[in-house]
Order: structure tokens, then C-alpha cells, then sequence
């Protein structure tokens, strides 16, 4: 007799899988990884409150605007709805924006959604913790 692992286990570990190679494709500016991990219908919400739909997010790393030297998301606390996730995590992410350091704790919440076989990006909202938005740098 086979051993199947229960579904919500597969699931959780493929939407994991996911995310850590979203995280990993940002922080080493894999663009192409990126925009194949995002939904068509993709919607960001960056740090700074902008929303962006899925070219101008990339657009961001294909011109060179932005270019991160630390890109984490951990640990991370999944829901799992069906075809959908909810992952809110600690987000540490520093590098250079428009020619400008920053580097900053926030939080983040993605949402992934089941595409055929595949778990793809469809929202990601990153947003400053009550301690760097009381701060001034």
C-alpha cells in the first residue's frame, strides 16, 4: 500500500516551496522568476504604501531602480483556504530604492492561489511595524 501524504501537508510545503523561491528570486533580482511566480492579475502593495500591478512591479527591477541586499521572509504563518494561501511573515529588506538606502523590518502578508498544479503570487502588501513607522531613519 502507498503512503499519500495528507493534502494540507503537500499543500503547505508547496506554497512554502513558493514562497521561499520568490523571496530568494527578489533578493537576487531573477526578474524573469519573478514575473513567471506572479498571477497575471498580480497586485503589490510595496513598503512605502504604493500599489503596483504586476509590470510596474517588475518594472522596478528591470530598470534598477530598485536592487535589494537582504530579501527574508521568516518565519512565516500560513492559512490555507482551498485553492488559496494567507502567509503573514516578518519581512527584512534593505538595499537601494531610486538611488536612495533603506533597509527595514516590516511585515508582509502574500497571498498565494493554486494555478493548475502551480502556486502563484496573486497580492503581496509589505508594511513598516509600529517601531520603524514611529521612527524617523
Amino acid at each position: 500500500m502507498t503512503s499519500v501524504l495528507p493534502a494540507r501537508s503537500t499543500t503547505e510545503a508547496e506554497v512554502r516551496a513558493m514562497l521561499r523561491l520568490w523571496t530568494t528570486a527578489e533578493y537576487r533580482g531573477l526578474v524573469d522568476v519573478v514575473e513567471e511566480l506572479l498571477t497575471d492579475d498580480f497586485l503589490g502593495v510595496d513598503r512605502a504604501g504604493h500599489v503596483l500591478d504586476k509590470q510596474a512591479w517588475l518594472a522596478r527591477r528591470r530598470d534598477g531602480r530598485l536592487f535589494h541586499t537582504t530579501f527574508t521572509v521568516d518565519p512565516v504563518d500560513l492559512r490555507l483556504h482551498g485553492d488559496s494561501a494567507v502567509a503573514v511573515g516578518d519581512h527584512e529588506c534593505a538595499g537601494h530604492d531610486q538611488g536612495e538606502t533603506f533597509g527595514r523590518h516590516c511585515r508582509i502578508t502574500a497571498v498565494g492561489v493554486r494555478d493548475g498544479r502551480l502556486w502563484k503570487l496573486a497580492s503581496v502588501h509589505i508594511s513598516e511595524t509600529p517601531e520603524q513607522a514611529g521612527s524617523s531613519g
